[in-house]
């Protein structure tokens, strides 16, 4: 790796999840030579930021292994990434035994289902347990298992939140604050009934595609990778187009595509993303991942990343404010002055969105065409009063923000199939 002039201590991050997301490729001069260029120049407080940053990515436990090679990091920055570290190994052995217990019921029971996101991810990463997961994401194949899942659930001690606060999944908590997700759909409605419909249609032939994998010994159930790449762009876009993620998610896209693919999977990815119009998006994350993160150019470069259309200096234009837009955001968004990212910066776009937060926030009433003057009011008022209380900035910052996030997002053609 190339010595930047100057590097942000964002950057020196994701230069050290780079190493780390490769390590097993590397040979140990490789990995010191590769650190020395990174972090030569760090003072002390260079490092508590970095630390800091990474905490707040949920990625810290990710840069465990190369303090091995790190000789001159300030005790508090590596004492930090241990206790870290250890935290998210605990949490992960947790859920892992746990997702050992509901196999055995939910076989039992005859309850079809695959487990997506962190829990399925993990199996990618050098050291799996080191993948910070915070909840268990399970799909039913079966929609009309949903009652029954949850009945299987509570013998583990697991009940149904109070407030549910999406359309298709149930979200579970145990007594300690564990949280497993039952979903329905591979993501929550969008903005744009093409492609919900298009996800409703694709459950039963995700049922066509389940395998089994070995994770730290224990086997567990998911999607076949085609169909897993795919639920994690869904993932990716349904957070980005909320209040936005961080680089935990481009760390799962790494690991994936450099453990290579087949054929039959490249090519059925290729055939969902183009259908359900999310090939720009898609194209936006593996830019991103091969410039910043390490993803190796020869593992993809079938899905033909750089867009022929386009001048090339544009596209790495939009690279780099994808990465600032991912270091604004933190993990899923968490930075206070983020709401959603409109699908352009017009007033129709603007209008379109509030229209689309109605239905999700009254899924049942915002069916009835009269009740909608009705409910855009209190959609507003809770709008507003959330601001307030809960982030302490102005509505004005919050659009504004939405608004430039939505110039990033038109670049990317989102929604608009390819052949």
């Amino acid at each position: 790796m190339e010595k930047h002039i100057e590097m942000t201590v964002f950057e020196k991050l994701l230069g050290l999840l780079k190493a780390a997301l490769n390590i097993r490729y590397m040979s140990s001069d490789e990995i010191e030579e590769e650190l020395k260029c990174i972090i030569s120049d760090m003072e002390p407080e260079d490092w508590n930021e970095l630390v800091r940053i990474a905490v707040k990515n949920s990625v810290a436990c990710l840069l465990y292994d190369l303090l091995e090679y790190i000789s001159d990091i300030p005790e508090n920055a590596r004492d930090g990434i241990e206790a870290y570290s250890r935290r998210i190994a605990c949490a992960n052995y947790r859920m892992l035994i746990l997702n050992k217990q509901l196999a055995e019921l939910f076989e039992r029971a005859g309850i079809r289902y695959c487990l997506m996101k962190g829990m399925a991810a993990a199996a990618d990463f050098p050291v799996p347990d080191l993948r910070k997961a915070g909840d268990i994401d399970l799909l039913l194949i079966d929609v009309q298992d949903s009652e029954r899942a949850v009945a299987v659930l509570a013998q583990l001690g697991f009940k149904p939140e109070k407030e549910q606060h999406s359309l298709h999944h149930i979200s579970m908590v145990d007594s300690t604050g564990l949280e497993i997700e039952v979903h329905t759909m591979l993501a929550e409605p969008f903005d744009n009934s093409a492609i919900n419909r298009y996800l409703e249609k694709l459950i039963p032939e995700c049922g066509k595609h389940v395998r089994k994998k070995e994770v730290m010994g224990i086997g567990i159930t998911m999607l076949e990778d085609a169909f897993h790449a795919y639920e994690l762009l869904l993932h990716m876009l349904q957070h980005f187009l909320r209040a936005g993620f961080g680089v935990k998610l481009l760390c799962d896209w790494v690991v994936f595509w450099n453990r290579g693919v087949d054929e039959q999977n490249r090519e059925q990815y290729l055939k969902l993303v183009k259908e359900s119009g999310l090939k720009g998006f898609s194209d936006t994350i593996t830019r991103t991942c091969i410039k910043y993160l390490g993803l190796k150019r020869d593992n993809v470069l079938w899905m033909e990343p750089y867009p022929t259309d386009k001048n090339r200096e544009d596209v790495d234009k939009d690279t780099e404010l994808f990465l600032r837009e991912l270091e604004d955001a933190e993990e899923f968004g968490s930075a206070k002055n983020r709401m959603v990212a409109l699908r352009g910066n017009g007033v129709f776009d603007y209008v379109r969105e509030f229209h689309h937060q109605m239905h999700l926030n009254f899924p049942k009433a915002g069916k009835i065409f009269l009740f909608w003057p009705v409910l855009w009011i209190i959609t507003l008022v809770r709008f507003l009063r959330n601001n307030r209380k809960i982030r302490s900035v102005s509505g004005r910052e919050l659009l504004e923000n939405a608004g430039k996030r939505g110039k990033l997002v038109a670049n990317m053609r989102l929604f608009e199939k390819q052949r």
